[in-house]
């Protein structure tokens, strides 16, 4: 199953055409519900005016929302969204002679009446809206509409609205476009629409609707998010805002230990949340339960309980919930262990559910370390992050596969910057040239648990291996490294210093600049030290050698 879990489809206009109802769309709405997608049926007309003009009709959809967003019927029950329309204003426009139909909700009048609807509105004082469809207008309570009514219905549904996409093609369809995911706007659709909509389609009316259910959105081979989806992370150095897909994207963060690579996931995770994104916060080392502040969110310590994958997941079916789960009690093994269950659970739940929208996976290194880099792997669809300061432990796959990277810069942890300094970043879409931008604020505070990295075990392709007689002598995680230089013989610690081996193995494999740069500078003072002693002696070997064998001897003088 597809990232999208339900459609909203107009009736009059995207459906029909010249007031009949398109086969094909009909057709592709019953294939699409086939294959898993809740499709409702969003329109302006009145319940019994529907079934009256369209006998059947509703028999193809899993919902109504009908009376432009003033009627939601679910299962068969129809409950309405908001107060009627104050039955004082139909017996006013009776008075006058403008004739309007009556739902349980709305009042539907002639376009051509709209004036005289409004001066009587005005004389009444009634808190109430005109919403135009092509030629026809209706009469609603204020905020009614059919954006509101499908978030009621897909609530009812327990689906989010970020999990939808709807269609349709007059003015009172901009609601519905603007509530989901993504809106679309049928071939036929008036200017405005197609102008506000995140997709324009080539064919008309029910031919389009057709053409959009078949097509790779629907199912899942071409992701889609609208930029007005996109949720800001921070300033580009233009002043224009640093931003990431609020969906169905792949984002991979590195840099090196320090750099503030946890900040910036924490920060993501943030307003993906605020913006009604489901998100699950893999923490191995408990550097987002902070993010537990924010409604909505809740935190599951894993050293008090952890519970089976499968129910861990199944908490997270309501869609305005998000989770972070905390694994810095736990051991290494135990951690890598869950991961690998928790990664197999979480793809096949996602297809259920589409949720959650987004999968954060901190420390993404930690079951590479153990299994290797191509013993496992994301699935490709749906929102993921995959945070580590070793890259080079991510497998290959995965980085290619990538939507956009960020990349940390530097030391920029608590000791790091000035308190007016914004954290530093680089972000890279696709084959885009890089840009660096300043990382924005975050709301809620942020762990900072650097010994996290000290051992970490590397897996065996990764380790340092140090050129020694009799046993090898290998670093397996940075304390072992540590603790090996420390104790070399000078003559091993000098064998690798000048071959550039330290800074080369911290820059490539631990991915931590700053320290390999470092090293580097120690290294090249060694070589500069040595090449000036090396001359030294040089000239020295050639003066001795001179002066005993080739320089004429001093003679006294007589």
């Amino acid at each position: 199953m597809a990232f999208f879990r339900a459609a909203a489809l107009d009736l009059d206009g995207t459906l029909t055409s010249q007031g009949r109802v398109s086969g094909a769309a009909l057709s592709a709405v019953d294939d699409a519900r086939a294959n898993g997608l809740l499709v409702l049926l969003v329109t302006g007309r009145i319940g019994v005016e529907l079934e009256a003009e369209f006998p059947g009709l509703t028999e193809h959809f899993d919902g109504l929302v009908l009376e432009n967003g003033g009627v939601a019927v679910i299962g068969g029950r129809a409950r309405p969204l908001a107060l009627p329309v104050d039955p004082a204003l139909a017996d006013a426009l009776d008075a006058r002679g403008v004739p309007c139909r009556r739902g349980d909700v709305l009042l539907a009048v002639d376009g051509v009446h709209t004036s005289a609807v409004t001066d009587v509105i005005t004389e009444l004082e009634l808190d109430c809206q005109v919403v135009h469809n092509r030629a026809a207008a209706m009469v609603l309570p204020a905020g009614v509409t059919k954006g509101t009514g499908l978030t009621a219905a897909l609530a009812d549904l327990n689906l989010s609205p970020h999990n939808a996409f709807a269609v349709g093609d007059a003015e009172n369809d901009l609601s519905l476009l603007e509530a989901a995911e993504v809106g679309v706007a049928v071939g036929n659709a008036v200017r405005s629409v197609r102008h506000h909509a995140d997709v324009v389609l080539d064919q008309a009316d029910g031919l389009g609707v057709a053409e959009l259910l078949g097509g790779p959105y629907v199912s899942g081979g071409r992701p889609l998010c609208p930029t007005r989806r996109w949720v800001g992370i921070g300033t580009f150095d233009d002043g224009t805002p640093a931003r990431v897909p609020g969906s169905q994207a792949r984002i991979v963060v590195t840099g090196p230990s320090g750099a503030g690579k946890s900040y910036l996931v924490g920060l993501m995770a943030e307003r993906w949340i605020m913006a009604g994104y489901t998100v699950l916060v893999v923490d191995p080392e408990g550097d987002h339960v902070a993010l537990e502040q924010l409604a909505n969110v809740r935190l599951v310590d894993a050293g008090e309980y952890l519970p089976h994958p499968v129910d861990l997941l199944a908490s997270l079916t309501h869609p305005l919930t998000s989770l972070v789960l905390d694994m810095s009690r736990l051991r290494d093994g135990e951690k890598i262990d869950y991961l690998e269950r928790l990664r197999v659970a979480g793809q096949a739940g996602r297809e259920e559910s589409g949720l959650p929208h987004w999968v954060v996976m901190d420390e993404a290194h930690l079951p590479a370390s153990k299994q290797g880099e191509e013993d496992w792997h994301w699935s490709p669809r749906g929102g993921y992050v995959l945070a580590s300061f070793m890259p080079a432990l991510i497998p290959a796959a995965e980085l290619e596969c990538a939507d956009m990277v960020l990349e940390l810069r530097g030391d920029q942890g608590s000791t790091g910057l000035r308190s007016w300094e914004p954290r530093r970043a680089v972000m890279r879409v696709g084959r885009d040239d890089p840009r660096p931008f300043n990382v924005g604020e975050r709301r809620t505070a942020h762990v900072r648990h650097r010994h996290k990295y000290a051992d970490l075990p590397l897996p065996v392709n990764r380790r340092f291996y140090f050129r020694v007689k009799g046993e090898p002598l290998v670093a397996g995680t940075l304390n072992e490294f540590r603790t090996a230089v420390r104790h070399l013989d000078p003559d091993v610690l000098e064998f690798h210093l000048q071959r550039g081996d330290l800074s080369r193995w911290l820059d490539t494999t631990i991915a931590d600049k700053d320290l390999a740069a470092h090293v580097a500078a120690l290294e090249s003072e060694l070589s500069a030290r040595r090449s000036a002693e090396l001359e030294r002696i040089r000239k020295q070997i050639v003066a001795a050698v001179s002066d005993r064998y080739l320089e004429e001897p001093h003679r006294a003088t007589r």
